[in-house]
């Protein structure tokens, strides 16, 4: 038959291993064809998105392991390769392990992203928020350390002995890997803590400031202002002074410092000033509607009455547009309505009067400035006589 003159011949053997191969790369496109064009469309047309997470989760482990399963049949096919079959047996074995695993912690990934997004968020649960980026963590690293620790039973290594080490072993590691040890735990802690979250806007004490773009295994990534990204390990990070800007809600005070002169109407300021603000308030998107602006004056300044005048922005990004258009509208109006702001102004009073003359002086008959008397001062040398 065909088959048996294709059997001990190497150059048929090996087109045949060769046809295999491509048989399954090319099955292995028309699966990620299918997956793609109808997989997809069924996946959408659910009201949940599970099925997509777990859909992207599969989708190339398939695809992989019917490349991988197209190689293995085709190298136990070949007979020359016989005394190579128990190594090709355990790469299999590794492979399909490895990939066994990698696509159970792809899994796991996306069921905990899916319930972030749909449930948690939904049911606004924040303790379960700050828990799940930790337990997807935690999670991956347990399976991964599962699926290593079988491989290495695939390949004939015991692994008791390993287990037995890892004691004495793991605390040389740990030293080893302190300063990593250390960002893991502190960017976990961060994250349980719940008071740095991604999109809050922070300003660490003696460093930078900026909007938090994640939290890593290492270190926190954070945008600055100039659009430049720091990065800052987990350990400085929780030992540091951080300022929140965002939490416990992104609406932010601003104040604006004002003055006007000693001789205005300081009743109707407040009314002017708030007045003014009231109609910002209600037209600018960046003004908090729920936070009435106010008024207080402060104190009697050199040359003006200062005052303060508040509003509260709904982010600190807006703060900067509300209190450059709050200046613009009380200087218009304090304008219109005839509300001076002096100019700083300093008062000389001479202690002299006027002319600079003293009290004394201009009760002196004439005016004339009285001469010093004069003392003649004993001579130094009494023996000529003279008064030097």
């Amino acid at each position: 038959m065909f088959i048996d003159r294709i059997k001990g011949n190497p150059l048929w053997e090996a087109t045949m291993a060769l046809a295999i191969i491509a048989a399954s790369v090319g099955l292995a496109y028309l699966l990620l064809w299918l997956f793609k064009r109808v997989l997809t469309r069924v996946t959408a047309r659910t009201n949940s998105t599970l099925d997509d997470h777990l859909f992207r989760a599969v989708q190339p482990s398939v695809v992989v392991f019917v490349v991988v399963q197209g190689v293995y049949i085709a190298l136990t096919a070949v007979t020359f390769l016989n005394p190579w079959q128990g190594a090709i047996n355990k790469g299999w074995s590794v492979l399909v392990t490895a990939l066994l695993f990698w696509t159970l912690r792809k899994v796991v990934s996306g069921v905990v992203t899916w319930y972030t997004a749909e449930v948690a968020s939904r049911t606004n649960i924040v303790w379960s928020q700050r828990a799940l980026p930790i337990i997807n963590r935690t999670a991956g690293i347990l399976i991964l350390s599962m699926g290593a620790l079988v491989v290495l039973q695939v390949l004939g290594q015991p692994i008791s002995p390993l287990l037995a080490g890892l004691g004495i072993g793991g605390l040389a590691v740990a030293l080893a890997v302190q300063p990593t040890l250390s960002n893991f735990l502190s960017g976990t802690y961060v994250l349980s803590d719940g008071s740095i979250r991604p999109g809050d806007f922070i300003e660490i004490q003696g460093g930078p400031s900026g909007t938090v773009q994640g939290v890593g295994w290492r270190a926190t990534r954070i945008v600055t202002p100039q659009n430049n990204l720091v990065i800052i390990p987990n350990s400085k990070l929780s030992d540091s002074i951080v300022t929140n800007f965002t939490q416990p809600s992104p609406s932010i005070a601003l104040f604006v410092t004002c003055g006007v002169s000693y001789e205005s109407d300081l009743q109707k300021v407040e009314q002017v000033a708030l007045e003014t603000m009231r109609e910002l308030v209600q037209r600018l998107p960046e003004a908090d509607k729920e936070s009435p602006p106010w008024v207080l004056f402060r104190e009697f300044g050199d040359s003006n009455i200062t005052f303060l005048c508040g509003a509260r922005a709904v982010n600190r990004g807006a703060s900067f547009t509300l209190q450059h258009e709050l200046v613009k509208a009380l200087h218009t109006r304090f304008t219109r309505e005839g509300i001076e702001i002096n100019y700083p102004v300093r008062k000389l009073v001479f202690a002299g009067g006027q002319d600079g003359k003293t009290p004394a002086e201009v009760d002196r008959p004439g005016g004339a400035t009285p001469q010093a008397p004069h003392v003649a001062m004993p001579d130094d040398d009494p023996g000529d006589g003279d008064a030097r």
